[in-house]
């Protein structure tokens, strides 16, 4: 069951918001804007201007600009031989095969992680007597890294970075399983990272990776950003290109113009019986994404990627901003007509 946000009330004819590409491939839900544009235009003989959304400026910034240079030191083949006492001998083998150096993203943060943990306790190893100095500078050195490795993965990580990009379309439709499994699976990566980056510890990687793995499968968050970025963009435009309904279609003197009740049927049936709600919905589902979205923020430590994500927070803001200055000029014309909204 839908729960509205907004809602165009009869008494006092009052907006309320009660919460706080080239063009798309696939308009999706904000083709009903289109469609009462185009019902609006014809019944007024106003020209044929469009509201299309372009590509939203909006985007994640690219891997390259992100990327931090991260001095990596080696460990000799016999030095390391002489590490088997602890496990730091093994990861070091570990990140040396082929397979270790694919790791890339939050695996290559992860692995870093884990590095200086095995510092630390090989060198309280009592077997280290021999390589204790070496090992601390290793430790030193790894530490001084460390943000930049983890600047690297939100960098190039791509579960991550589809989850917060922009997407190509609108949503179809507003799907709650498919929202759930999207939103639940960034709110338990961000807690995990979180853990992680306070401690400087990190245990097992698979629940992070799990997670990361089905933010990469899902279009959910994507195509909601677009949908509200796309949503506000063609609220704007409407408003602009028609800022007060004409007075010439007000109903004066108990006479109700034909073009009033075209009008009224148009509102009715597109935006408040179709639009109202799917527009509650979207704010709804973005607001429960703000903590996360803010936590997110605060981790990120390139200050780009963190001007970024907060301006993902701001959408819900924008989207009713958007609808509220839509629906004024609406309020006015249904009061001069004596209309009740959402009834014919």
């Amino acid at each position: 069951m839908k729960r509205s946000v907004l809602i165009f009330r009869s008494f006092g004819y009052a907006l309320v918001a009660l919460g706080l590409s080239a063009c798309s491939d696939d308009q999706g839900l904000t083709e009903y804007a289109d469609a009462l544009h185009s019902r609006v235009q014809s019944t007024l003989k106003l020209p044929n201007n469009s509201i299309e959304a372009p590509k939203p400026q909006l985007q994640y910034p690219g891997k390259r600009p992100l990327t931090r240079n991260i001095e990596r030191r080696s460990m000799g083949l016999l030095e390391s031989l002489r590490l088997n006492h602890c496990q730091l001998g093994q990861l070091i083998a570990e990140n040396n095969s082929s397979l270790g150096k694919l790791k890339d993203g939050f695996s290559r943060y992860h692995a870093d992680l884990n590095m200086i943990q095995a510092l630390k306790k090989c060198i309280e190893h009592p077997e280290s007597t021999n390589v204790k100095d070496k090992l601390k500078e290793a430790l030193v050195h790894k530490e001084s890294q460390l943000q930049n490795s983890l600047a690297n993965a939100f960098a190039r990580d791509d579960g991550l970075r589809k989850a917060l990009s922009v997407g190509n379309n609108s949503l179809p439709k507003i799907h709650v399983t498919e929202y759930n499994y999207a939103v639940n699976a960034l709110e338990r990566f961000t807690r995990i990272l979180e853990r992680w980056s306070y401690t400087k510890e990190a245990d097992a990687p698979d629940e992070l990776i799990e997670m990361l793995g089905r933010l990469e499968r899902s279009d959910y968050l994507p195509d909601l950003f677009r949908t509200m970025l796309d949503y506000s963009y063609k609220l704007e435009k409407m408003t602009e290109l028609l800022p007060e309904v004409p007075k010439s279609v007000y109903c004066q003197n108990g006479k109700v113009p034909d073009d009033a009740l075209a009008l009224k049927e148009a509102f009715n049936a597109i935006y408040l019986k179709e639009m109202q709600s799917d527009i509650a919905e979207l704010i709804e589902q973005h607001q429960r994404l703000l903590m996360t979205l803010e936590n997110l923020a605060g981790i990120a430590p390139q200050p780009e990627l963190k001007a970024y994500i907060a301006e993902l927070g701001t959408l819900s803001k924008k989207l009713t901003d958007a609808s509220v200055h839509f629906v004024r000029p609406w309020q006015k014309f249904y009061s001069a007509c004596d209309f009740t909204p959402g009834l014919d």
